[in-house]
C-alpha cells in the first residue's frame, strides 16, 4: 500500500490578485509559448506585460537579469497593478477559447506530494532550464505561473465546482489572442470539501516540469523549509484537456548536405516521401513525420517501431541525437520546440530563414499518455503540449 503524506495535496493560498483593470494589460503568455523574438516585442510595447517578471530581454547581461525582473515586478505594485495580499482561498480558473473551455482549481500544492507520488511527471527535464528557474524563484521571491496539474474525472468535485461558480466571478477579462479568461474565488465551505477530496487524489503533470522540479531544488537547499514546500498549482480534470504537438526546429544540418542528411536517415530505417503541393503537410497518424528541408516538406514512416514508442522518442533516438547529435536538453541552442498550435508555415518560414531542418509531429493522444504514467515512464522534454495554456501574472504568491 502507498504511503500517504501528512502534507495536503492542495491548500489554500494567500495570493495577491491583478486588479480588474489591470488584467488585459499585465497578464502574459506562458514563456515557453514565444520564442525569444516574440517576448520581447510583447516586451518593447510595454513596460507592465507580465514577461518582465517572468523573463528578461537577450541584450541584457546575465548578472543583470534578476534584478531587471525585481524592478519589473516593483513596477507593478508602484503602480498599484495588484490588490494586497488576499486571505487564504481557493480559486476556479476557467479559459475559455474558440468554444472550448476547461476550468482549473488553483490553490498551493505541496512538494511532497511529488515525492510521495501523488504528482506524477510524465517528461524529462532539462537541467540547465530547471536550474535557471531554479535561481529565479530563490532571487525574486513569488511564484506567478501556476503549474497545470489533471486528475481523473470526479462528479463530487465537478459538483462543488459548478456550486462554487455561481457566485458572481472576480475577473472576467480577454486579452488580443481571444483567450477568455475568469476567476472565481471558492467559498470557504466548499473549498475544505474540495481539500478533502484531493487528500489522496493521483495527478500528473501536465504543464510546469521545469517548475516543478526548480521549486523541489529550491526546497531542498531551504533545508525543506515551509517557506518553499509549495507551488503554485491549477488542477483540471483530464476530460476536459486538449493534447497537442511540440515541433522541432535544428539550426544547423550539422555539417551534412541536405541529400546526405535524407540518406542518413533512410538508413535508419525511414520511408521517405516529397510532399506534393495539393496535400496537407500535417502528419496523418501517431509514428509519422512531416520534415521541411531546403525548401520542401516530406512524410517519413519508419518502418519498424515498437507499440510503446511514442514519437518524440522515436525523432529524438533515430534522427536527432545519432544523425543531428542533438541532446535532448538542446543544452547548445541548436535545438528549438514550437508548440503545435502555430501554423506550420511560420515552422517552414522560421526554418527558411534560420536554415536548418525542421520536424512536425503527430499530438499523443490522451490513451497514449495515460500508458506511460502508469508504467512509470517519461518522455522527452517538450512532448506535448496542452491547450489553452495558463497564464502568468494574475496570481503572485510571495514565498
Amino acid at each position: 500500500m502507498r504511503k500517504v503524506s501528512k502534507a495536503k495535496l492542495l491548500d489554500k493560498v494567500s495570493a495577491k490578485l491583478v486588479k480588474p483593470e489591470w488584467a488585459e494589460r499585465v497578464v502574459s503568455p506562458a514563456y515557453d509559448m514565444l520564442r525569444a523574438t516574440e517576448r520581447e516585442k510583447l516586451m518593447d510595447e510595454d513596460p507592465y506585460v507580465f514577461l518582465h517578471v517572468t523573463s528578461a530581454k537577450s541584450s541584457l547581461p546575465a548578472e543583470n537579469r534578476t534584478a531587471a525582473n525585481n524592478e519589473a515586478l516593483k513596477r507593478l505594485f508602484d503602480a498599484g497593478a495588484y490588490s494586497q495580499t488576499l486571505n487564504s482561498a481557493l480559486y476556479l480558473y476557467r479559459l475559455t477559447y474558440e468554444g472550448h473551455r476547461q476550468t482549473a482549481i488553483v490553490g498551493d500544492i505541496s512538494i511532497e506530494a511529488f515525492e510521495d507520488g501523488r504528482v506524477i511527471p510524465h517528461e524529462r527535464t532539462r537541467e540547465f532550464r530547471a536550474n535557471d528557474l531554479a535561481n529565479h524563484l530563490e532571487n525574486i521571491g513569488i511564484h506567478s505561473s501556476p503549474v497545470a496539474l489533471a486528475y481523473d474525472n470526479d462528479e463530487a468535485v465537478n459538483a462543488l465546482i459548478q456550486e462554487a461558480m455561481e457566485s458572481k466571478p472576480i475577473l472576467d477579462f480577454c486579452r488580443e489572442d481571444n483567450l477568455e479568461q475568469t476567476i472565481w474565488r471558492v467559498p470557504d465551505q466548499i473549498a475544505d470539501k474540495l481539500l478533502i477530496l484531493f487528500q489522496d487524489k493521483a495527478t500528473f503533470i501536465v504543464d510546469g516540469h521545469h517548475r516543478m522540479n526548480a521549486s523541489h531544488t529550491v526546497w531542498d537547499r531551504s533545508g525543506r523549509s515551509e517557506r518553499f514546500s509549495k507551488i503554485l498549482g491549477a488542477l483540471f480534470s483530464a476530460d476536459e484537456l486538449k493534447i497537442r504537438s511540440f515541433h522541432r526546429h535544428v539550426s544547423d544540418l550539422n555539417n551534412l548536405t541536405p541529400k546526405s542528411l535524407t540518406t542518413r536517415i533512410a538508413e535508419m530505417d525511414f520511408h521517405i516521401e516529397p510532399v506534393k503541393d495539393t496535400e496537407g503537410h500535417e502528419p496523418e497518424y501517431a509514428g509519422q513525420f512531416s520534415m521541411f528541408l531546403d525548401g520542401s516538406w516530406y512524410k517519413l514512416s519508419p518502418q519498424r517501431i515498437h507499440p510503446s514508442e511514442l514519437d518524440a522518442v522515436i525523432l529524438q533516438k533515430r534522427i536527432l541525437h545519432p544523425i543531428l547529435e542533438v541532446d535532448e536538453e538542446g543544452s547548445d541552442g541548436r535545438l528549438h520546440y514550437l508548440p503545435g498550435t502555430i501554423p506550420l508555415g511560420y515552422l517552414e518560414s522560421i526554418t527558411q530563414s534560420e536554415g536548418g531542418v525542421a520536424f512536425a509531429l503527430h499530438p499523443v493522444s490522451m490513451d497514449q499518455l495515460q500508458a506511460i504514467i502508469n508504467r512509470k515512464k517519461t518522455l522527452p522534454p517538450k512532448s506535448t503540449y496542452f491547450e489553452p495554456k495558463v497564464r502568468s501574472g494574475i496570481f503572485i504568491i510571495n514565498r
